[in-house]
């Protein structure tokens, strides 16, 4: 999405573009690489929809992957407070995932690797800012298995490397939430339920995925209307991941 302008749409194209990219990820299954090629194609409907042409590789930025790339760089280092300087002036859109996302929280290694990941997640959004990029990371859809679930250790891992001085952005609200300690875990109210999770309650369908990818759009459209608006605003996206 480096420097794609937005482009013009009539409100019957966006009704018709959003409503396509709805249907087509309600009938995806969510599984594979059909289902990333089909999710990479809602988005881009959905951005469609919205006035944004864009061009969304389908790939997921896991903790080992992110490790390599930090460690690739200065051992590891993060970048030295002379360096940043630069305002953002493109965008990356990352969805961010532990090696293992089944593998509770509580468990020690599982601990260990999100550890790694919060240190690694800092140092990248960093060096992404010191380049000039803002770095959106997509928030882990919760999922219903455990209360401790790896869903839940790779939201507490980003909000730490924010909290730590990673410089993200957090991107694709989901409106889903559980609540845990009695003998079933029920969603809360207006919450859509544990039937949309698979079962083994950590698999988002179509339908819960499709909740995330609606919200990316929107805020990435908003986005590129603001910069338009504002020719010191960032003037570009990558989007990766989904």
């Amino acid at each position: 999405m480096y420097g794609k302008p937005l482009v013009s749409a009539s409100s019957g194209a966006a009704a018709h573009a959003q409503l396509v990219a709805v249907a087509r990820a309600a009938s995806t299954p969510a599984a594979g690489a059909s289902d990333a090629q089909a999710t990479v194609q809602t988005l881009q409907d959905a951005l469609a929809a919205r006035g944004v042409t864009a061009n969304v590789t389908a790939q997921v930025m896991d903790g080992t992957t992110l490790h390599q790339i930090v460690m690739g760089v200065d051992n590891g280092l993060p970048p030295t407070p002379d360096q940043f300087k630069t305002d953002p002036s493109e965008w990356m859109v990352v969805n961010f995932q532990l090696d293992d996302m089944v593998t509770p929280a509580t468990d020690p290694a599982q601990r260990l690797a999100i550890q790694q990941f919060v240190q690694d997640l800092t140092v990248f959004a960093q060096r992404a800012a010191v380049s000039g990029k803002a770095v959106f990371a997509v928030n882990p859809i919760p999922t219903c298995d455990t209360e401790f679930s790896a869903a839940r250790g790779l939201s507490s891992a980003m909000t730490e490397a924010s909290t730590n001085g990673a410089p993200l952005r957090f991107i694709g609200e989901y409106g889903v939430a559980f609540l845990f300690g009695g003998p079933k875990v029920v969603a809360i109210a207006s919450s859509p339920g544990i039937e949309h999770f698979g079962s083994d309650c950590r698999t988002p369908d179509a339908y819960i995925q499709n909740i995330q990818i609606q919200s990316i759009a929107d805020t990435i459209a908003e986005g590129y209307k603001e910069a338009a608006a504002t020719p010191s605003a960032a003037s570009g996206a990558s989007v990766s991941g989904m």
